[in-house]
Protein backbone atom coordinates (compact mmCIF):
# COMPACT_ATOMS: atom_id res chain seq x y z
CA UNK A 1 0.00 0.00 0.00
CA UNK A 2 1.15 3.54 -0.70
CA UNK A 3 2.30 5.57 2.27
CA UNK A 4 0.04 8.62 2.32
CA UNK A 5 1.69 10.15 5.41
CA UNK A 6 0.37 10.92 8.87
CA UNK A 7 -2.97 12.29 7.66
CA UNK A 8 -5.91 10.66 5.95
CA UNK A 9 -6.01 11.15 2.19
CA UNK A 10 -9.14 13.27 2.49
CA UNK A 11 -8.00 15.29 5.53
CA UNK A 12 -9.23 18.82 5.99
CA UNK A 13 -5.64 19.95 6.67
CA UNK A 14 -4.60 18.87 3.19
CA UNK A 15 -7.58 20.56 1.58
CA UNK A 16 -6.79 23.82 3.33
CA UNK A 17 -3.01 23.82 3.12
CA UNK A 18 -2.90 22.96 -0.59
CA UNK A 19 -4.02 26.51 -1.38
CA UNK A 20 -1.22 28.92 -2.31
CA UNK A 21 -3.21 31.92 -1.14
CA UNK A 22 -3.01 30.58 2.41
CA UNK A 23 0.59 31.79 2.53
CA UNK A 24 -0.71 35.36 2.57
CA UNK A 25 -1.88 34.80 6.13
CA UNK A 26 1.60 33.90 7.33
CA UNK A 27 2.48 37.35 8.64
CA UNK A 28 -0.60 37.42 10.87
CA UNK A 29 0.19 33.98 12.31
CA UNK A 30 3.78 34.98 12.98
CA UNK A 31 2.74 38.22 14.68
CA UNK A 32 0.36 36.29 16.92
CA UNK A 33 3.23 33.99 17.90
CA UNK A 34 5.72 36.72 18.72
CA UNK A 35 3.05 38.68 20.61
CA UNK A 36 3.78 36.23 23.43
CA UNK A 37 6.74 37.83 25.26
CA UNK A 38 8.50 34.49 25.81
CA UNK A 39 8.18 33.50 22.16
CA UNK A 40 9.38 36.97 21.16
CA UNK A 41 12.42 36.64 23.42
CA UNK A 42 13.35 33.35 21.79
CA UNK A 43 12.97 34.77 18.29
CA UNK A 44 14.89 37.91 19.22
CA UNK A 45 17.80 36.04 20.78
CA UNK A 46 18.06 32.97 18.56
CA UNK A 47 16.45 33.44 15.15
CA UNK A 48 18.25 34.51 11.97
CA UNK A 49 15.12 36.01 10.40
CA UNK A 50 16.53 39.54 10.50
CA UNK A 51 19.60 38.56 8.45
CA UNK A 52 17.80 36.35 5.94
CA UNK A 53 14.01 36.74 6.18
CA UNK A 54 13.14 35.13 2.84
CA UNK A 55 15.28 31.95 3.25
CA UNK A 56 14.02 31.66 6.83
CA UNK A 57 10.43 31.89 5.67
CA UNK A 58 10.95 29.33 2.91
CA UNK A 59 12.52 26.84 5.33
CA UNK A 60 9.56 27.20 7.67
CA UNK A 61 7.02 26.76 4.88
CA UNK A 62 8.87 23.76 3.39
CA UNK A 63 9.05 22.03 6.77
CA UNK A 64 5.37 22.61 7.51
CA UNK A 65 4.20 21.37 4.11
CA UNK A 66 6.49 18.35 4.33
CA UNK A 67 4.57 17.31 7.44
CA UNK A 68 1.17 17.84 5.82
CA UNK A 69 1.86 16.31 2.40
CA UNK A 70 4.90 14.09 2.83
CA UNK A 71 4.92 10.37 3.46
CA UNK A 72 5.32 9.22 7.05
CA UNK A 73 9.13 9.12 6.90
CA UNK A 74 9.27 12.62 5.43
CA UNK A 75 6.90 13.96 8.07
CA UNK A 76 8.85 12.35 10.87
CA UNK A 77 12.11 13.82 9.55
CA UNK A 78 10.46 17.24 9.53
CA UNK A 79 9.32 16.80 13.13
CA UNK A 80 12.86 15.82 14.14
CA UNK A 81 14.24 18.84 12.29
CA UNK A 82 11.90 21.15 14.21
CA UNK A 83 12.93 19.49 17.48
CA UNK A 84 16.64 19.93 16.69
CA UNK A 85 16.11 23.62 15.92
CA UNK A 86 14.16 24.10 19.14
CA UNK A 87 16.56 22.19 21.42
CA UNK A 88 19.11 25.00 22.02
CA UNK A 89 16.53 27.80 22.15
CA UNK A 90 16.33 28.84 25.78
CA UNK A 91 17.12 31.89 27.84
CA UNK A 92 15.50 34.72 29.76
CA UNK A 93 13.06 37.36 28.63
CA UNK A 94 13.52 41.04 29.50
CA UNK A 95 11.39 40.60 32.63
CA UNK A 96 13.62 37.80 33.88
CA UNK A 97 11.27 34.92 33.09
CA UNK A 98 12.97 31.83 31.73
CA UNK A 99 11.81 30.33 28.46
CA UNK A 100 12.60 27.31 26.31
CA UNK A 101 11.26 26.57 22.87
CA UNK A 102 10.36 23.03 23.87
CA UNK A 103 7.98 24.31 26.57
CA UNK A 104 4.69 22.54 25.69
CA UNK A 105 2.66 25.61 26.66
CA UNK A 106 4.55 27.83 24.25
CA UNK A 107 4.31 25.19 21.54
CA UNK A 108 0.55 25.00 22.09
CA UNK A 109 0.27 28.75 21.60
CA UNK A 110 2.25 28.56 18.35
CA UNK A 111 0.05 25.70 17.12
CA UNK A 112 -3.05 27.71 18.03
CA UNK A 113 -1.93 30.68 15.96
CA UNK A 114 -1.34 28.48 12.91
CA UNK A 115 -4.66 26.66 13.16
CA UNK A 116 -6.89 29.65 13.80
CA UNK A 117 -5.19 32.01 11.36
CA UNK A 118 -5.25 29.42 8.56
CA UNK A 119 -8.87 28.56 9.24
CA UNK A 120 -9.99 32.19 9.33
CA UNK A 121 -8.15 33.15 6.16
CA UNK A 122 -9.30 30.05 4.26
CA UNK A 123 -12.94 30.67 5.20
CA UNK A 124 -12.65 34.35 4.32
CA UNK A 125 -11.73 33.38 0.77
CA UNK A 126 -13.51 30.05 0.29
CA UNK A 127 -16.55 30.37 2.50
CA UNK A 128 -17.42 28.62 5.77
CA UNK A 129 -16.49 25.02 6.34
CA UNK A 130 -19.10 22.68 7.76
CA UNK A 131 -18.97 22.38 11.57
CA UNK A 132 -17.69 18.79 11.32
CA UNK A 133 -14.89 19.89 8.98
CA UNK A 134 -13.85 22.70 11.32
CA UNK A 135 -13.77 20.23 14.19
CA UNK A 136 -11.71 17.79 12.12
CA UNK A 137 -9.15 20.46 11.33
CA UNK A 138 -8.38 20.90 15.03
CA UNK A 139 -8.37 17.13 15.63
CA UNK A 140 -5.77 16.77 12.85
CA UNK A 141 -3.74 19.63 14.31
CA UNK A 142 -3.63 17.81 17.64
CA UNK A 143 -1.66 15.07 15.90
CA UNK A 144 0.96 17.65 14.92
CA UNK A 145 0.96 19.17 18.40
CA UNK A 146 1.46 15.77 20.00
CA UNK A 147 4.34 14.94 17.66
CA UNK A 148 5.99 18.20 18.66
CA UNK A 149 5.73 17.42 22.37
CA UNK A 150 2.43 18.94 23.49
CA UNK A 151 0.72 16.42 25.79
CA UNK A 152 -2.88 15.59 24.96
CA UNK A 153 -4.25 16.92 28.25
CA UNK A 154 -2.98 20.43 27.46
CA UNK A 155 -4.81 20.64 24.12
CA UNK A 156 -8.28 22.21 24.23
CA UNK A 157 -10.82 19.47 23.57
CA UNK A 158 -12.80 21.18 20.80
CA UNK A 159 -12.35 24.01 18.34
CA UNK A 160 -14.67 26.14 20.47
CA UNK A 161 -12.41 25.41 23.44
CA UNK A 162 -9.41 26.41 21.33
CA UNK A 163 -11.02 29.75 20.48
CA UNK A 164 -11.78 30.31 24.16
CA UNK A 165 -8.16 29.44 24.99
CA UNK A 166 -7.06 32.09 22.49
CA UNK A 167 -9.31 34.71 24.14
CA UNK A 168 -7.97 33.86 27.59
CA UNK A 169 -4.36 33.98 26.40
CA UNK A 170 -4.90 37.39 24.82
CA UNK A 171 -6.20 38.70 28.15
CA UNK A 172 -3.58 37.13 30.40
CA UNK A 173 -0.31 36.09 28.75
CA UNK A 174 -0.12 37.24 25.13
CA UNK A 175 0.43 40.90 25.87
CA UNK A 176 3.28 42.24 23.73
CA UNK A 177 6.23 43.80 25.54
CA UNK A 178 8.89 46.05 24.03
CA UNK A 179 10.79 43.07 22.60
CA UNK A 180 7.64 41.66 21.00
CA UNK A 181 6.84 45.02 19.42
CA UNK A 182 10.39 45.35 18.07
CA UNK A 183 10.32 41.82 16.63
CA UNK A 184 6.90 42.47 15.12
CA UNK A 185 8.23 45.61 13.43
CA UNK A 186 10.95 43.54 11.77
CA UNK A 187 8.41 40.88 10.75
CA UNK A 188 6.24 43.53 9.12
CA UNK A 189 9.18 45.22 7.39
CA UNK A 190 11.60 42.34 6.67
CA UNK A 191 13.27 43.86 3.63
CA UNK A 192 14.41 47.11 5.22
CA UNK A 193 14.38 50.23 3.03
CA UNK A 194 11.55 49.21 0.72
CA UNK A 195 8.93 51.88 -0.10
CA UNK A 196 6.10 51.54 2.40
CA UNK A 197 3.31 51.35 -0.23
CA UNK A 198 4.69 47.95 -1.24
CA UNK A 199 3.73 46.66 2.20
CA UNK A 200 0.17 48.05 2.18
CA UNK A 201 -1.51 44.94 0.78
CA UNK A 202 0.19 42.63 3.26
CA UNK A 203 -0.56 45.04 6.10
CA UNK A 204 -4.25 45.06 5.17
CA UNK A 205 -4.47 41.26 5.09
CA UNK A 206 -2.55 40.98 8.34
CA UNK A 207 -4.60 43.61 10.15
CA UNK A 208 -7.82 41.95 9.06
CA UNK A 209 -6.71 38.60 10.47
CA UNK A 210 -5.28 39.78 13.78
CA UNK A 211 -7.40 39.98 16.92
CA UNK A 212 -8.14 43.58 17.84
CA UNK A 213 -5.82 43.69 20.91
CA UNK A 214 -2.80 42.68 18.83
CA UNK A 215 -3.72 44.95 15.95
CA UNK A 216 -3.68 47.85 18.42
CA UNK A 217 -0.50 46.73 20.17
CA UNK A 218 1.40 46.54 16.87
CA UNK A 219 -0.08 49.83 15.62
CA UNK A 220 -1.59 48.27 12.52
CA UNK A 221 -4.27 50.43 10.98
CA UNK A 222 -7.53 48.84 9.88
CA UNK A 223 -9.66 51.76 8.90
CA UNK A 224 -11.92 52.17 5.85
CA UNK A 225 -9.00 52.20 3.38
CA UNK A 226 -7.41 49.05 4.79
CA UNK A 227 -10.77 47.28 4.87
CA UNK A 228 -11.35 48.11 1.20
CA UNK A 229 -7.90 46.81 0.30
CA UNK A 230 -8.57 43.64 2.29
CA UNK A 231 -11.88 43.04 0.50
CA UNK A 232 -10.29 43.79 -2.88
CA UNK A 233 -7.57 41.20 -2.30
CA UNK A 234 -10.11 38.58 -1.28
CA UNK A 235 -12.20 39.33 -4.37
CA UNK A 236 -9.12 39.15 -6.61
CA UNK A 237 -8.24 35.71 -5.25
CA UNK A 238 -11.81 34.47 -5.66
CA UNK A 239 -11.99 35.69 -9.25
CA UNK A 240 -8.55 34.56 -10.37
CA UNK A 241 -8.41 31.16 -8.69
CA UNK A 242 -10.76 29.41 -11.16
CA UNK A 243 -8.75 30.49 -14.21
CA UNK A 244 -5.17 30.30 -13.00
CA UNK A 245 -3.18 27.09 -13.56
CA UNK A 246 -2.66 24.70 -10.67
CA UNK A 247 1.06 25.44 -10.53
CA UNK A 248 0.07 28.87 -9.25
CA UNK A 249 -2.96 28.05 -7.10
CA UNK A 250 -1.69 24.82 -5.49
CA UNK A 251 1.55 24.54 -3.52
CA UNK A 252 4.21 22.22 -5.04
CA UNK A 253 4.10 19.73 -2.15
CA UNK A 254 0.36 19.24 -2.67
CA UNK A 255 0.73 18.86 -6.44
CA UNK A 256 3.32 16.12 -5.96
CA UNK A 257 1.15 14.36 -3.40
CA UNK A 258 -1.95 14.55 -5.60
CA UNK A 259 -0.02 13.30 -8.63
CA UNK A 260 0.68 10.08 -6.73
CA UNK A 261 -2.53 9.55 -4.82
CA UNK A 262 -4.99 11.16 -7.23
CA UNK A 263 -3.42 10.57 -10.66
CA UNK A 264 -6.77 11.05 -12.42
CA UNK A 265 -7.20 14.52 -10.93
CA UNK A 266 -7.91 16.96 -13.75
CA UNK A 267 -5.99 20.19 -14.16
CA UNK A 268 -9.08 22.12 -13.11
CA UNK A 269 -10.10 19.90 -10.21
CA UNK A 270 -9.41 20.08 -6.51
CA UNK A 271 -9.26 17.03 -4.23
CA UNK A 272 -12.66 15.46 -3.78
CA UNK A 273 -13.73 16.43 -7.30
CA UNK A 274 -14.58 20.05 -6.60
CA UNK A 275 -13.85 22.47 -9.44
CA UNK A 276 -11.20 24.96 -8.46
CA UNK A 277 -13.66 27.74 -9.06
CA UNK A 278 -16.14 26.50 -6.48
CA UNK A 279 -15.96 26.35 -2.75
CA UNK A 280 -14.31 23.10 -1.74
CA UNK A 281 -16.51 23.14 1.35
CA UNK A 282 -19.88 22.68 -0.33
Amino acid sequence: MRDSGILAADSVARRINRESFLLLGGTAALLMQVAHPLVAAGVDQHSDFRRSPIPRLMRTVDTTLAIVFGDRATAERAFRRIDRVHAPVRGSASDGRAYRARDPRLMLWVQTTLVLTSLRWYETVMGPLAPAERASYWEEAKVFAGSLGVPHHLCPATLADLEEYERVMLRTEVIPDATAIAVARDVLRPLGPVPLPIYWANDAITAGLLPQPLRDAFALRYGPTERRVHRAIVSAIQLSRPVLPRWITVVPQARRHEAVFRPSLGADQAPGGFPLGSSDTK
